[in-house]
């Protein structure tokens, strides 16, 4: 003990308290992070140096190499292109005409002699008269010809065969003869062959014209039999060794070929210069080196700094805010056991005093140290599961906002600040679960939108989730931000096409819509208080122009149109309009200033009163068409040129052809409102008509289920999976709208005239309170006898005849039931409507049915 005391002692290391060090491990940590950054960025770029660089150097040598070979063999191409077309030339002529009409030796043997003298390069000539038989005259003669080359390229060429040059050797020397038929243009019965002879110093001259010090071209033949391959280098120029870099291309329909062999000049030439790397890598280095210096520096100036600020708070509870986050446990818990310890004394000396006072005096009650409630506020922040709090919720919860596809109720009434915050942290929770760790946050124009975001924002936070912020923006908005950025959950404050005095959520939750049991689980866990508590971060991101950007890239407009958009002072006042001027349309616009008190009518395009404004501008500014949007963006109706309305299950009949026409098989998916024609139209169109229930949420989910690449609803939430993200987007639908009209050319009431007329009514609208409809809704499916129509229960009760149907089912979203009627005729409307009418006041004699 005493040897190792004075070892310290020569060393310099004791401490104070007798505690040793055998050296400063933090300076070997700073220099194994050196050590651990220098040698990858110097192993990186000596893989550039020795391998990339050469492996680049390699890659420009074989492409001029392949460049070389591609020229030579379009030289060559050419040069056999120039004789065949002047042979043709020479052999049309009216001396040559004239022999091959009178056939006669001397005639012919004159020809042949002129044009060899114009064709200087050409060994050798002749012009063979082609009689009746064809070359059956040639049987046991070969006419002179020099081999049975020339004699079988004259048979194939007068028999009517497509014949290619051929080159032999003959006494010595690469010749190569072609044929042509000659035909004479007013005695049919009169042909020839011309067969011409060239020596191939004529193919080495091509060859060597754009110089031979770069490499070597070779003029090959290829015979092919079977599995046989030769080749024949019939010319050459040049000379090159680099075989490793040797390319080829084919020349005459690749029965030849031009092989080029680089040469050393030319690899000297394509040799990479590396250093602008090495310069590079240097710069890289220091700046690494300077990076770490200055960062061990401010980070043991930090690291010493935390530690007295440390020791210096750790009796206190005043905050202490760290440079190193890696001290934050460490300070914690010197923190606690400070106060513990000092808890411990306070209580022992609260004892004593007690018992030393209980004979001369009342006892008395010392105030709280507070010492248990410094523990707690110190406790690390914990992101599991809290004990349940207890519910603040009595028989007056409003659970009715829980919908089937959202959650969506009056603002303060129903909705109020307590249960919006219940609702973030119970959603914040439920995303923990499912590992998503962050939230996209958006909301609409309402004037209580703002508020309630903040509300739900700081509540997520608290539950230990993150969140983006993207402002006030419609809901297609939201739906492609968690698309496109690093999370795939997203909450939307909105009240939709509601009044103003209503608000709610629509929920994305690891990218599918939150509906049915899932919104039924968010609410048991509002009611147990079971949240998870954290500290989240918050970010604010515009995703706006990324949206416009994505539609208006893919989208093209063949004639610009005029276009009226009725936004309803709702959330796509801004974006909707903008996004038609950018795909080049005219655009009349009509209360598209944001105002969440919706001063000119309800943000609800379904209801035909809404649209009165936009069907008297769209007529009165002669525009191609009009379109409103609901109060939040995602839903949209559409006017006529003539200012009618064009249903939407109509609509879907027009977007559905020209989804599937490219897309055969494609699925289409449509609510329980829509027409009956539609399911007809999509199965003549080639598609596969699915019937659904209505509710976007439900839609969203059967289009991502079925991958379909079309789905709607007659309300007007319309989702485009070709070429968009399968979501509900009133904006994108009237762009994709735009871009049919404007390509066929023709205006919407024509193409809409192609879809059968019937008798229809929009939705009609029968007003029951939120806690009576569906309950209503049970006991006309239980007693209700619409016979002998057949029935479909997938969503309230559609009852289908064979000259129309009806249709009556509990809204989700408004107090009220919701009927719809269609027929071939008048009368048939009449008479469905009045069995429903009969059926309805049966079951509910007091209801008041105005349809």
């Amino acid at each position: 003990m005493l040897e190792l005391k004075k070892k310290n002692k020569e060393s310099g290391t004791e401490s104070p308290q007798g505690i040793s060090s055998a050296g400063n491990s933090l300076h070997r940590y700073w220099l194994i992070t050196l050590l651990g950054i220098l040698i990858p960025v110097l192993a990186s770029f000596g893989y550039l140096l020795l391998v990339r660089e050469m492996s680049l150097q390699d890659g420009q040598v074989q492409r001029a190499s392949a460049t070389y070979s591609r020229q030579q063999a379009a030289n060559v191409q050419q040069l056999l292109h120039q004789i065949e077309q002047r042979l043709q030339m020479a052999a049309t002529s009216p001396l040559a005409l004239a022999a091959i009409s009178s056939g006669k030796a001397d005639d012919l043997a004159l020809v042949e002699g002129a044009m060899l003298d114009y064709f200087p390069g050409v060994s050798s000539l002749r012009l063979i008269p082609i009689g009746k038989l064809g070359t059956a005259g040639m049987e046991g003669s070969n006419l002179g010809l020099r081999n049975h080359i020339e004699v079988d390229l004259l048979r194939r060429t007068s028999d009517g065969d497509e014949t290619a040059p051929e080159s032999y050797q003959f006494e010595g020397t690469w010749l190569t003869s072609l044929a042509e038929v000659v035909q004479h243009p007013r005695q049919a019965r009169h042909r020839a062959v011309v067969l011409a002879t060239l020596n191939n110093q004529m193919f080495t001259d091509v060859l060597a014209a754009p110089g031979t010090e770069l490499g070597r071209s070779s003029l090959q033949q290829v015979y092919r039999k079977g599995s046989f391959t030769r080749a024949d280098e019939i010319a050459s120029a040049g000379n090159g060794g680099a075989e490793k870099f040797r390319s080829e291309a084919s020349v005459n329909g690749g029965q030849w070929s031009v092989v080029f062999t680089p040469s050393a000049q030319l690899l000297s030439m394509e040799k990479v210069d590396s250093r602008p790397v090495i310069f590079i890598l240097v710069g890289i280095v220091l700046v690494v080196l300077i990076a770490l210096i200055l960062f061990l520096v401010s980070f043991q100036r930090a690291l010493s700094s935390d530690v007295e600020r440390i020791s210096a708070a750790a009796d206190r509870k005043s905050s202490l805010e760290i440079g190193v986050p890696q001290l934050l446990s460490l300070a914690r818990q010197l923190r606690l056991a400070t106060l513990r310890h000092a808890a411990k004394l306070g209580a022992k000396a609260k004892a004593k005093t007690a018992s030393s006072a209980a004979s001369t005096a009342a006892p008395r009650e010392e105030p709280s140290t507070g010492g248990d409630m410094l523990v707690e506020e110190l406790e690390p922040e914990d992101t599991a599961p809290a004990e349940p709090e207890t519910p603040s919720y009595g028989p007056d919860f409003p659970g009715h906002v829980f919908r089937a596809y959202d959650i969506r109720g009056l603002v303060e009434s129903e909705l109020d600040e307590d249960l919006v915050t219940a609702i973030g942290k119970a959603l914040g929770s439920m995303a923990g679960e499912q590992e998503q760790q962050a939230l996209i946050v958006g909301c609409d124009g309402r004037t209580s939108s703002p508020a309630m975001k903040n509300c739900l924002v700081k509540a997520l936070l608290d539950s230990g989730r993150d969140v983006i912020d993207i402002g006030i923006v419609p809901t297609p908005v939201l739906y492609f931000a968690t698309h496109t950025l690093s999370t795939r959950s997203g909450v939307m404050v909105t009240g939709s096409h509601n009044p103003g005095e209503y608000n709610g959520f629509k929920i994305t939750l690891d990218g599918k819509p939150l509906a049915g049991e899932g919104l039924e689980k968010l609410r048991e866990r509002v009611l147990s208080g079971k949240f998870s508590n954290g500290a989240g971060r918050l970010a604010k991101q515009d995703i706006r122009k990324d949206y416009l950007k994505a539609i208006v890239s893919d989208m093209a407009l063949a004639a610009p149109l005029k276009v009226v958009v009725d936004a309803g002072n709702g959330a796509a006042s801004e974006l909707g309009p903008r996004l038609l001027e950018e795909l080049g349309c005219e655009v009349v616009p009509l209360y598209c200033e944001i105002d969440g008190t919706f001063p000119n009518h309800h943000p609800d395009p379904s209801v035909d009163a809404n649209l009165a404004d936009l069907q008297a501008l769209v007529k009165e500014s002669g525009a191609d068409f009009g379109v409103a949007f609901d109060g939040d963006g995602d839903r949209l109706a559409v006017i006529s040129a003539e200012g009618n309305i064009i249903r939407n299950d109509k609509l879907l009949m027009l977007f559905a052809q020209d989804v599937v026409s490219r897309n055969p098989g494609a699925d289409v998916v449509f609510d329980i409102k829509c027409s009956r024609h539609l399911t007809q139209l999509v199965s003549r169109f080639g598609g596969r008509p699915i019937l659904w229930k209505t509710g976007h949420a439900f839609m969203r989910e059967k289009v991502q289920e079925t991958g379909a690449l079309l789905g709607g609803e007659f309300s007007g939430h319309i989702f485009f999976g070709e070429r968009w993200f399968g979501f509900d987007d009133g904006m994108y639908a009237a762009a994709r709208l735009a871009e049919i009209i404007s390509s066929s050319g023709i205006d919407l009431t024509s193409l809409m005239a192609e879809y059968p007329e019937t008798e229809s009514t929009p939705e009609i609208r029968l007003e029951v309170p939120d806690a009576q409809k569906f309950p209503l809704m049970d006991r006309i499916a239980s007693q209700a006898d619409f016979s002998p129509g057949k029935i479909t229960d997938l969503d309230g009760i559609r009852v289908d005849y064979n000259d129309g149907w009806g249709l009556v089912r509990a809204s989700n979203t408004i107090p009220a039931l919701i009927l719809r009627f269609e027929a071939h005729d008048a009368d048939a409307m009449e008479r469905i409507k009045q069995q429903f009418r009969d059926q309805i006041s049966a079951v509910e004699p007091a209801l008041e049915l105005d349809f």
